[in-house]
């Protein structure tokens, strides 16, 4: 009888212990590791909740693992624009707003994080990009470059990009 007693008092102990394991990684704490390219899936889409008078494109930020828990900070920088001969399209990229602190989002299987790039609706079109090369708005600023949706026009010679925030 002991020997059963203790045998489930174990089996009891284990499944508690993975349990807490378990809500650990799924309760993650804030992490202070930057975000790195292979934390991060990167996409961009047409984005329609932007103010009058502009056209917006979401850079959307995911986990690559369900492990991931890393943070992000600030705006995306080194922002080109390419097109399909990998030639650089001319225009400026610039932040939104100044930013007096970097906004920093922490980076979940769960928490997606997002940026924008706005562009005035009413300017000509500069060109139809087919990719866009950033460094990650992380503390190492890593160079990635990710798919630009096919057809969708770059206008005007500025292009304003925002920090990153949580996407909703």
């Amino acid at each position: 009888m002991i020997k059963h007693t203790i045998a489930a008092g174990a089996v009891v102990g284990l499944v508690a212990g993975g349990l807490l394991v378990t809500s650990g990684t799924a309760g993650a704490s804030p992490s202070d590791q930057p975000c790195g390219i292979a934390d991060v899936h990167i996409a961009v889409t047409r984005d329609s909740t932007v103010s009058a008078g502009q056209e917006g494109y979401a850079i959307t930020y995911t986990a690559a693992s369900p492990t991931t828990n890393c943070k992000l900070e600030g705006i995306p920088t080194a922002v080109t624009f390419m097109t399909g001969h990998n030639t650089a399209v001319n225009v400026t990229v610039v932040p939104d707003a100044p930013a007096a602190t970097p906004a920093t989002v922490n980076l979940t299987a769960t928490h997606p994080a997002v940026s924008y790039l706005l562009q005035e609706a009413a300017a000509p079109v500069t060109a139809v990009p087919s990719a866009l090369n950033l460094n990650l708005p992380s503390a190492q600023a890593f160079s990635t470059t990710v798919e630009w949706p096919e057809g969708a026009p770059l206008k005007g010679d500025v292009v304003e990009v925002t920090a990153v925030a949580p996407a909703a």
